[in-house]
């Protein structure tokens, strides 16, 4: 299987998404969320994920309204920039630009493309054993199969997150349906994490290995 650039548009998109995503875990893990409580509660995500965006770092009073900080207004304006990009990669997904289109990023859609990732599959493990990772060209589909989960998660973090744009209250305590759109988008901010994690990780061993896939997505290659 030959390499596959991605087009101008695509590598210019993945560094602005990559930069802002990154930047939004950092401040959604520090920053402090205004709300409003009837009374002190501790809920099991606190217990495991006591650093995540919902719960953060603040200590409500029962009942006493709270100011927006710095770090929660750069969150709210950081994911509405993230939003934009996102409808712009969504438009471009209905392109037929390499590496842009949905049939790439979600090949375990279709026959072909389960066909392929099953192949891809086999070959990586293979290296595994080895402990070694395949040539990029033997895990094309594998590798855009994490872009497409990227996206995805990241698309539904971008329509939670709007939801609470709108509908969080910073004066009165949290509906049942707005604590359920924050869980979620705590859960999800959990698997983009563990994509992110995992497709540096691959960045990092594949260079390391001397496979410089790093030139085929930057802006300027």
């Amino acid at each position: 299987m030959t390499e596959q650039a991605y087009a101008k548009p695509i590598r210019l998109l993945h560094s602005l998404l990559a930069l802002c995503m990154l930047s939004q875990i950092a401040i959604g893990e520090l920053m402090d969320v205004p709300e409003v409580e009837d009374k002190p509660a501790v809920s099991v995500i606190e217990w495991i994920m006591p650093a995540y965006a919902h719960e953060g770092h603040h200590q409500a009073v029962p009942g006493a309204p709270v100011e927006a900080t710095l770090g929660f207004e750069v969150h709210e304006i950081l994911g509405l920039v993230i939003g934009g990009l996102l409808l712009i990669r969504i438009m471009l997904a209905l392109t037929s630009l390499p590496g842009a289109n949905w049939r790439q990023l979600v090949p375990w859609v279709f026959a072909d493309g389960r066909k392929q990732l099953a192949g891809e599959i086999r070959v990586q493990m293979a290296g595994w054993k080895q402990a070694k990772l395949a040539p990029p060209e033997d895990g094309e589909a594998v590798a855009r199969s994490v872009h497409g989960l990227i996206l995805i998660a990241g698309i539904i973090m971008g329509m939670s997150g709007t939801i609470l744009y709108f509908g969080w209250s910073q004066t009165a305590p949290q509906t049942a349906f707005i604590e359920l759109v924050a869980s979620t988008h705590e859960l999800v901010v959990g698997v983009l994490e563990a994509l992110l994690g995992a497709h540096v990780l691959a960045v990092i061993l594949h260079q390391r290995m001397g496979h410089n896939i790093l030139a085929r997505i930057k802006p300027g290659g």
